[in-house]
């Protein structure tokens, strides 16, 4: 069974960690024995790949203990890896990128979910009586973003600074995809980005309605998310890591071919509405897929400098 952590809970454990403390999961456990691998994710359609593999009994197939884990934001999974309370997280590769500079070791283990402008799931919403249509009415304009300084925030600006506008201008704002549509309809924020399957539900409803698909921006085909460890955890756990990512590809596979099964799982975790699952995850840790993202984040300045995705890649 998932466990939701609120925000001061998970801050809380994750203060009392001991930095370095991966014995956890230390060589010369038995096999009768498996160690739990605590694993995090948020509550979005894109992170759900390891709920479809613990439906599917994959991961015990695999001999692993898994225990996952919901927290709010990538930020929050990053802190949790880097002071051991988590072992294996996935979210956006941007925070992961970010701790990388700040000197923490955190290496991309496992693929992660695509953007495709062939598979669209994520998208700039405005309220359904919104007067903005192009990207220049957004001049001074007010942007909900799930996280400042995230894949969201790069998104629209480099939506608006390619077609006429001026990122330069844009407020943004923090803002749970749960209160977006509020948010939107009484004008607290002008515009928002927002991802399944908050997205869809979201349009469904009526009370918003779509402003742009604004991902190609970045590129049009590039990981957004990805699954990450501390170097000294993955090179001391390699045979469960790579058993994990194999029960990882698998359970994608899967979801492919039965979209309305996975949509129960979806529907079963994150308590969606959703009918449909949207899968759609790379293969293998592509450096050419992970560059873009990284590019543009030291374009609009949440890189302090060029990062080569390579040397995060864990081999």
């Amino acid at each position: 069974m998932a466990k939701v952590l609120t925000r001061g809970s998970f801050r809380r454990r994750t203060c009392f960690a001991v930095a370095g403390l991966f014995c956890a999961l230390s060589i010369g456990t038995s096999a009768q024995e498996q160690p739990v691998i605590h694993v995090a994710l948020s509550s979005f359609e894109a992170q759900a790949n390891v709920y479809y593999a613990q439906d599917l009994g994959l991961l015990k197939k695999a001999g692993l203990n898994v225990d996952i884990q919901q927290v709010s934001g990538s930020a929050a999974i990053v802190a949790g890896i880097v002071s051991g309370t988590l072992q294996i997280g996935t979210g956006s590769a941007l925070p992961v990128e970010i701790a990388h500079e700040r000197g923490f070791d955190v290496v991309f283990v496992a693929p992660g979910t695509m953007s495709d402008i062939a598979q669209i799931t994520s998208g700039m919403v405005v309220a359904a009586n919104s007067p903005l249509h192009t990207a220049k009415d957004l001049t001074g304009k007010s942007v909900g973003v799930n996280a400042l300084q995230s894949v969201d925030q790069i998104e629209v600006e480099a939506w608006t600074d390619k077609n006429g506008g001026d990122s330069r201008t844009l407020k943004f704002v923090e803002v749970p995809p749960s209160l977006i549509v509020d948010a939107l309809e009484s004008g607290r924020i002008d515009v928002a980005e927002m991802a399944d399957p908050n997205w869809t539900m979201a349009l469904t409803s009526g009370r918003v309605r779509s402003f742009a698909y604004g991902i190609d921006a970045i590129a049009k085909r590039f990981m957004v998310t990805a699954w990450f460890a501390t170097r000294q955890w993955a090179n001391a756990n390699p045979e469960a890591l790579h058993k994990f990512a194999d029960a990882l590809n698998q359970a994608s596979a899967w979801a492919v071919k039965n979209p309305e099964a996975a949509a129960a799982v979806l529907r079963k975790y994150l308590h969606t509405t959703t009918t449909v699952a949207h899968e759609h995850h790379a293969r293998s840790l592509d450096p050419a897929l992970l560059q873009p993202l990284a590019d543009q984040a030291y374009k609009y300045g949440t890189l302090p400098r060029p990062l080569n995705v390579r040397e995060m890649i864990w081999p």
